[in-house]
């Protein structure tokens, strides 16, 4: 989801909750059939859902609530400069009201940074993020475990656009600071992310990042606080998805027949993912790159030119079903941007990437749709005061909520999750 926390890395793993301080904006409609339709008077009843209130003088996290929710159908629809523009409009009406509503006005800032990536826009998307520490500073002390966890949020944002080493930085410095103040939890969320971070940069490059990926994951496994258990357990899991980037096929089934099964209700819990291979000829790990990464030096010659037009509407929605084995079936593209080549090109090469992923074995079935965003950052051309796309591209990543094959209800769309 746009408006929800995430991970830097596929989804592996979910950010810790902030209390919101928010109105649950009204249900969403469902839709049947396989396909999942998003439709305008969907974006329209948001849209009126936010006049009425504004019409209302209604209190800013209401404000924010409802224009979270409008922004949320506009992405799914794929109309991102709409809902940049409802961001926009929520800020200016409500940033000024951090004392009385941080978390409100965190979650709006968060948002901004989030759609921001899926433009290419990447100042705004660091400097949103930026903000969101200012708002919750804002209304709470400085050491209050929800400020912390907004930092590791702006780590999150280095890594979404590629600045990998800031990222790093980033989550030593919180994991060093929570220590001190005996925030054990941040301190192993933080760490957490440490050892997530390697792991993708490993899956990218396992000789020169798995040691430094098995380093970071076994520090975290063998500190002994009863409170870090959680997030042990999440570096046991990617202890093994670092593992399966150099087992082969066979092996790596026996491993994954062996990994406990996951009880019914609980998520999907993902072991194996592959990198995606932006050419279909490609065959070396030298542009292959993850979700929400941009590690320019990986690409190679076999990478296609992308003209900056092309840009515009280059966007899909992979859905897809994980069995009671862990493995997936009827990966496909459920919806998609209106300038997207659905054969040969990277949309191909992600539902490839997808259709071929590990989870743990389950007790039932389960269900996912993702989004993905192919773009690249717009930067400032020197001696002018032109912007223009970055050579360096990015394929960006949100998780839509699930669809299954009888009925989809839309995600939940609270501002915080």
């Amino acid at each position: 989801m746009l408006i929800a926390r995430w991970l830097v890395a596929c989804g592996l793993l979910a950010t810790a909750p902030l209390s919101a301080q928010v109105t649950t904006p009204p249900a969403a409609k469902e839709t049947s059939g396989r396909d999942i339709v998003v439709t305008g008077s969907r974006t329209l009843d948001y849209k009126r859902h936010v006049d009425e209130c504004l019409a209302t003088h209604c209190s800013p996290d209401r404000d924010i609530a409802a224009t979270l929710a409008l922004a949320q159908a506009q992405f799914e629809a794929g109309t991102y400069d709409a809902a940049r523009a409802s961001l926009l409009a929520a800020r200016r009406r409500n940033a000024r009201f951090a004392k009385q509503y941080p978390v409100a006005v965190a979650n709006l800032h968060h948002a901004n940074s989030v759609m921001a990536a899926h433009l290419g826009l990447a100042d705004s998307e660091l400097s949103s993020a930026l903000d969101t520490i200012s708002a919750m500073k804002a209304g709470m002390a400085e050491d209050d475990p929800r400020v912390f966890l907004e930092r590791i949020e702006l780590g999150d944002a280095y890594a979404r656009a590629g600045r990998f080493i800031g990222s790093e930085k980033q989550y030593a410095g919180i994991a060093r600071r929570a220590h001190k103040l005996g925030l054990i939890e941040i301190e192993g969320l933080a760490l957490l992310r440490v050892a997530t971070l390697k792991t993708r940069l490993a899956e990218q490059n396992h000789t020169v990042f798995g040691f430094a990926a098995r380093r970071a994951i076994d520090a975290l496994i063998a500190r002994r606080e009863p409170a870090l258990q959680p997030y042990q357990v999440a570096g046991r899991q990617l202890s093994f998805l670092l593992a399966a980037q150099t087992t082969p096929g066979p092996e790596l089934d026996r491993l994954i027949e062996r990994y406990p099964r996951q009880p019914a209700g609980a998520p999907a819990l993902l072991l194996y993912a592959p990198a995606v291979a932006l050419t279909a000829s490609s065959r070396g790990s030298g542009n292959r790159f993850a979700p929400n990464s941009n590690p320019a030096a990986m690409f190679n010659t076999e990478m296609p030119p992308v003209a900056m037009g092309s840009y515009v509407g280059q966007w899909i929605d992979v859905a897809f079903a994980i069995g009671t084995d862990g493995r997936i079936s009827d990966a496909h593209i459920s919806r998609h941007g209106d300038h997207v080549a659905l054969k040969g090109g990277w949309a191909e090469q992600v539902v490839r990437s997808v259709s071929v992923r590990r989870y743990a074995p389950q007790v039932q079935p389960s269900y996912g749709r993702e989004r993905y965003t192919f773009t690249a950052n717009m930067v400032a051309v020197t001696g002018s005061r032109l912007m223009a796309r970055d050579p360096t591209l990015r394929l960006v990543r949100a998780d839509l909520g699930p669809e299954t094959t009888a009925s989809m209800t839309a995600p939940n769309l609270k501002p915080a999750s």
